[in-house]
């Protein structure tokens, strides 16, 4: 299994760098498939629950939505469009809102934070985006082998009982040092490269304990089989969903220079 996720990351990881190096409509296309493929596996965890027209219109009209020029005016025309259509629809032919609402999670679980990706590398750049990576991926990695070398007391056993505090802490440390020397290269105080990745650091591990307490309460082990070893989108990019949109809103309110 780890040879396989080795592959994986070894044809997978260059092509998300191209995308990323390019930007523009390359890392747009990319995104938006993997948004697509995204929703079609939130569907699946939906099961008879899914509602295909409103989960894939609003979560790819969000999306489509930050490949141009945001504004508070545009998000908030479409919060009420889709959750104006939600409830009508729900209302109207269903009956049945609550029971229609994860839908709404789906949408917004799987197109925000594919969508943050877009907008940090936009707003501020390649290498703010490599950081955000950066962070996940040393936290990810670390946390595997902390976990399976020193692993010994549970993190959160009824949501993944094989995640461990020791995993934990050898993830922190490392997403903290490695986003931390990325930091201060890319000119950042000693503070702002602690703190910041260190909060990544912690929200990374959170995306990934929220996916899977969204599996184990549909009784799956993963979302999807795309990617080799790892499972589905969502499955690889779980972390991600905590961390991009959370260095975006550290990015705007201290106002970092937009870089290349």
């Amino acid at each position: 299994m780890l040879r396989v996720r080795i592959l994986t990351a070894v044809f997978g990881i260059p092509l998300l760098g191209i995308c990323l190096y390019y930007g523009g409509l390359l890392l747009q296309g990319l995104i938006l498939a993997a948004v697509i493929v995204g929703l079609v596996e939130f569907s699946r965890l939906l099961g008879p629950k899914v509602q295909y027209e409103y989960l894939f219109a609003a979560g790819l009209s969000f999306v489509l939505l930050t490949y141009g020029e945001l504004s508070d005016t545009k998000i908030a025309i479409w919060l009420f469009v889709q959750l104006f259509y939600f409830l009508v629809r729900n209302t109207v032919f269903a009956h049945k809102p609550f029971a229609a609402a994860e839908n709404i999670l789906g949408a917004l679980y799987v197109a925000v934070p594919f969508s943050f990706m877009w907008l940090v590398r936009d707003h501020f750049g390649l290498w703010w985006s490599v950081y955000g990576l950066a962070i996940t991926w040393a936290t990810d990695t670390f946390a595997y082998f902390g976990g399976m070398r020193f692993g010994k007391t549970k993190l959160a056993p009824t949501i993944s009982p094989n995640k461990s505090v020791e995993g934990a802490i050898s993830g922190c440390v490392a997403g903290t040092v490695c986003g931390g020397g990325l930091a201060l290269w890319l000119g950042q105080p000693l503070g702002f490269a602690v703190v910041v990745s260190f909060l990544l650091s912690i929200a990374g591990q959170l995306g990934d304990l929220s996916e899977s307490a969204l599996k184990r309460e549909k009784s799956v082990k993963d979302t999807g089989s795309i990617l080799p070893g790892h499972g589905g989108i969502l499955d690889r990019c779980d972390s991600l969903a905590f961390v991009m949109p959370l260095l975006y809103i550290i990015l705007t309110v201290i106002n970092v220079p937009t870089g290349p």
